[in-house]
């Protein structure tokens, strides 16, 4: 079951005599809601961030094949052309195989970082919903104790 930071909010329990404070359980609630909707907006914002970097990774890809079709094309042509143009031409190709070579490592090393940080994310995410479960795993087991405890007496 997912949770909403509005049905965190809007959560309620019954009230039991020597039970918790309710002001404090609602901060308490109303604290968790908060944190779990910063935690789903910068997911959201990542994911847009990623949508971003594949773009432009599409981008740089489309790039490439132009790049390539340049680069058959200086070359037929290359044999056409006398021997000063035959040099330029291949300088041409030479430096825009690298600058082509050095895009596309520069695009792969920003999607792994990407990817990277967007596991870093998702293992913190985890790890605040597991801290948060343990909490009111905790209180609930805490709130059950204190029922007993009233309803032994």
């Amino acid at each position: 079951m997912r949770l909403t930071p509005l049905e965190i909010r809007k959560a309620t329990f019954k009230m039991k005599f020597r039970g918790f404070d309710p002001e404090e359980v609602l901060t308490y609630l109303e604290m968790i809601s908060n944190e779990f909707e910063k935690l789903i907006q910068e997911n959201e914002r990542l994911k847009e961030r990623v949508m971003v970097m594949e773009k432009k990774l599409s981008e740089y890809e489309e790039l490439e094949e132009s790049l390539k079709k340049a680069l058959f094309l200086a070359q037929q042509s290359s044999e056409q052309v006398i021997e000063n143009a035959q040099e330029r031409a291949q300088n041409i190709i030479k430096e825009a195989q690298v600058k082509a070579e050095k895009m596309i490592a520069e695009i792969a090393l920003k999607r792994s970082k990407l990817e990277d940080e967007v596991q870093k994310l998702e293992k913190r995410k985890y790890e605040i919903l597991q801290k948060l479960r343990g909490e009111l795993e905790y209180y609930l087991r805490l709130l059950s104790r204190e029922v007993q405890d009233f309803e032994g007496k």
